[in-house]
């Protein structure tokens, strides 16, 4: 698999009517699947605190299937091109099309999704808590969930969808998207400070932190950080640990390899290479070494049923 990048500054001014630039960086991939390429630009400063990035990605690929696999942001995504059916959710069976817009809640399994037709996503990857100020309600209601955008926002969401489809490139829809976003996200709300504190260090330490030495940091008790997490971020600190450490394991494999199991569970922090291989299976639905032949180049999916050679 053969991977291009490059980092570059490209023109902020489409909604704004103002000259900024922000830092994108491009990414090409020729895969078993067929090309495809993928941009990813930085929000504006006054949304670093809710928007991790905008992303868009496409490529003519055939019809697949792919396990889209636990991640830390939840992504509000809008469909260009193609035909979607999400066939397992949270590891069981599920089965519902989409066609225009959905928001991927924090999920504590793999999804499973079938893609014809192509594909061309434009999107925005929220903090979880940054999706909470958006949808001004507990992110609880979200996770492990893929509501349409249309249910979430109605004829709102149809309108900002046609604008996307229409407009000139890439970085004209970035700009659309993060107007739309400046304009729905309630500012007035403010993450509780132990939130962000307990899911900064859950960051810095890949998952490795011990939730009794957390809340003991914090001041808090274990009751009230569960409580704030299930509304902000959508999972209980716990889950949310091991959701980190799963999704930093995943990258590590994607960009090194196999290394021993051995070390790799030290690395991160599991008791044995049995803990190790038994949260793999359960997050990902799939062994190490099966998610070592089919990762995607950024480690965040498999393909599942890719077309003959």
């Amino acid at each position: 698999m053969h991977l291009a990048g490059r980092l570059f500054q490209a023109p902020l001014s489409y909604a704004l009517g103002q000259t900024f630039s922000r830092t994108c960086r491009e990414l090409s991939f020729e895969s078993p699947i067929g090309p495809w390429k993928l941009v990813e630009a930085q929000p504006a400063t006054d949304l670093a605190d809710a928007v991790e990035c905008y992303w868009e990605g496409w490529g003519d690929i055939p019809p697949l299937k792919e396990k889209i696999l636990p991640r830390t942001g939840v992504e509000l995504m809008f469909n260009l091109k193609g035909e979607h059916i999400v066939q397992e959710l949270d590891g069981k069976p599920f089965g519902a099309d989409y066609l225009s817009g959905w928001l991927s809640g924090l999920q504590r399994r793999y999804m499973l999704i079938e893609t014809t037709g192509g594909s061309h996503f434009v999107a925005a990857r929220l903090k979880p808590w940054g999706a909470w100020r958006l949808l001004r309600e507990p992110m609880r209601e979200v996770s492990c969930r893929v509501p349409l955008i249309d249910d979430i926002w109605g004829n709102d969401a149809q309108r900002l969808a046609t604008r996307l489809a229409e407009a000139p490139n890439l970085y004209a829809r970035f700009d659309l998207l993060e107007d739309h976003l400046r304009r729905r996200i309630d500012f007035r709300r403010k993450a509780d400070a132990g939130v962000l504190e307990a899911s900064r260090r859950m960051l810095d330490t890949q998952g490795r932190v011990r939730i009794d030495s957390l809340c003991r940091r914090l001041g808090t008790s274990r009751v009230t950080l569960s409580r704030k997490f299930r509304e902000q971020v959508g999972l209980t600190p716990k889950t949310y640990a091991r959701v980190v450490r799963i999704s930093s394991l995943m990258t590590h494999l994607a960009r090194a390899g196999g290394d021993s199991w051995a070390m790799l569970a030290e690395d991160f922090g599991y008791h044995d290479q049995a803990h190790l291989a038994h949260d793999f299976q359960d997050f990902c639905g799939a062994t190490i070494s099966e998610y070592l032949e089919r990762a995607s180049p950024e480690g965040g999916a498999t393909i599942e049923d890719p077309p003959p050679a």
